[in-house]
This record gives C-alpha cells, structure tokens and sequence, in this order.
C-alpha cells in the first residue's frame, strides 16, 4: 500500500473528497488558523478544488473555490498545488485573492518535522482498517508535530508563526461520519507532546461500529496507541455538543490515559457528503485538553494541560 500521505484520487469519477489539513499556531499563541487544501467530486461528476482557512481569534472561515484544473498533486510524494498555491512536507506557499471571500498571501518552512511512524503492515493511524477498500472515511496523520517560520497574511492583518508549532493530517473517501469525535493537542505546558484522539461511528459491511483510536507521544521515552483494532477500551465516554466537552479513559495492554477536552470559540467549515462540500461543521482551534498518563501499575508517567487544540464535535 503506498503512502496514504499522497494523492489518491486522481482516478474517481464521483461521489469522493481528499483534504489536507494544516493547522498553525504562533510562539505567542496570538494567532491560530488552520489552512485546508482540497478536492472534491459529487456525485453527477462536477469537480473542484479548494482552501478553506479558519482564524481562530475571530472565528471567521474562508473558502477559496477553484476549478478542478487548477489542482495538481502527486501520487508519489506529498506534494500538492492549486493555482498559486503549494503545500507539501517541508511547508505551504498561499497567493489567492476572491472578491466576497477574501486575501490571503504568504509562505511559511516547516522544520523539525515529526512525522507520524508507519510501516508496511501499520500505514497509518487506522491500522489494518487502511487495507479495507472503499471506506466511507479514512484518515491520516502526516506530521504529529513541526516547527514554523516565516508570516502569512489574511485580510491584510500580518500573522507571525516564526518559531510557531504545526501539526498536518488528511482526510479522504466518500464523506465525513455521520456521527464523530475529533481532538488534536500539540501546546502542553510542560511538554513537547502531541495527542490525537478520534472517535466514530463507522459504517462496515451494512453496519455500523464505534471505532476509536488515540495516539500520544512525547516524542522521547513514552509513545502509546489506542485503538478498537489493538484491543485497547475507551471507558467512562462522555460527549456533550451542547457544552462542548468529552471526556474519557483510554486503556490497553501497557497503560491507561484519561482525558478532558473543552471546546472554546470556533468557526463554521464545509464538510464533504457523498464528495459534495455541502455540509457544516464546527471546529475549535482554541479547545483545552487535559491529559493523565499511567502505566499499567497505576504510576503516573505524565500529566499536562494543551490550549489552541483543535476539536470537533458532530453528534
């Protein structure tokens, strides 16, 4: 299975999306905003590309429509462009200027690149689900954690990332699930950890299950995954979209980890259904994580409180 970090559709016809998702916060956290690069085909065939943008402080969202002969991306590296604009592994290059949407313009290098480990048998987060053949969803993470620098510019206001902290993920199928959890936390106070937590209901073989999985690692002694395929549980859910708040306590074979999550702010994204860009969701890049890390004797290995965490909530 190659590299599900590059692109996969260039052979759909109908009813598939594919997004990255480039999620930027600065040293000082004064400015988070996510950038969302895309395609996106529904189901009579029509085809386009696009950039979503969030800003976090304001909460306002963009989304730059281009047409689908604009986009060009690689199947053997990660490696992508749409009009002026270029995103891959070592950072982005944005020029778009739309009347009723907005200005963006800027580049920003990513260094000190963690990326998420694979292997033949693991290509990613989902474990064997990546070999399951046309999933309703799949999802990938590319970059756990890197360092930025240099400025983007939104609206004519100057965002400074230098030394700012970034995280990349993707996205591709047919539509987002019906029902799901989403958590990305990478701004611990204590700690250069990053956590990744999903959960949802996912569709399979005429039925549905709740699949979960969760990744942390503070990239030097503790690295731990959870999920429905390693026989790990996801005990003492709760979910409330109303408040904004899950919580939960993760365990597998090695250790346990619980967790709360609180939603602040947030901004209205486009969501793919059957590949039409035609649903609306709400996501937080000002949400706070508190994590509790024991090992399987019930010692504590770490403890920490992330802010600017991404977090989305569809119930």
């Amino acid at each position: 299975m190659r590299n599900p970090t590059y692109f996969r559709g260039s052979k759909k016809r109908r009813g598939y999306f594919e997004g990255w998702y480039f999620k930027c916060i600065s040293r000082d956290r004064r400015h988070a905003i996510a950038l969302i690069p895309g395609m996106a085909v529904d189901a009579d065939g029509t085809k386009h590309a696009f950039i979503q943008v969030i800003n976090a402080t304001s909460g306002r969202t963009y989304y730059f429509r281009f047409d689908y002969a604009d986009f060009q991306a690689s199947p053997i590296q990660f490696d992508l462009k749409i009009g002026g604009n270029h995103f891959s592994s070592s950072g982005l290059t944005v020029d778009a200027a739309q009347a009723g949407v907005g200005t963006m313009r800027g580049t920003l290098a990513f260094k000190e690149i963690h990326v998420y480990p694979t292997s033949p048998l693991h290509p990613g987060i989902m474990g064997p689900l990546s070999f399951i053949p046309n999933m309703e969803c799949s999802h990938v993470i590319v970059h756990l954690t890197h360092r930025i620098d240099r400025q983007l510019v939104l609206d004519g206001e100057i965002f400074d990332f230098d030394d700012g902290i970034g995280y990349v993920e993707k996205d591709y199928g047919r539509s987002f699930p019906e029902s799901y959890v989403w958590i990305q936390a990478g701004h611990f106070e204590n700690s250069n950890a990053s956590f990744v937590f999903s959960r949802a209901n996912i569709p399979i073989l005429g039925g549905h299950f709740p699949g979960f999985f969760a990744y942390y690692s503070d990239f030097g002694v503790n690295t731990v995954r959870f999920a429905s395929y390693n026989f790990s549980s996801l005990k003492n859910w709760f979910v409330d979209i109303n408040s904004g708040t899950c919580s939960g306590m993760l365990k597998g074979p090695s250790s346990t980890l619980t967790f709360q999550s609180e939603m602040f702010g947030g901004g209205i994204l486009r969501a793919p259904v059957k590949g039409a860009m035609d649903r609306e969701i709400i996501e937080s890049i000002r949400a706070r994580v508190t994590l509790r890390l024991t090992d399987k004797n019930g010692r504590e290995i770490y403890r920490g409180v992330s802010s600017e965490a991404g977090m989305e909530i569809s119930l």
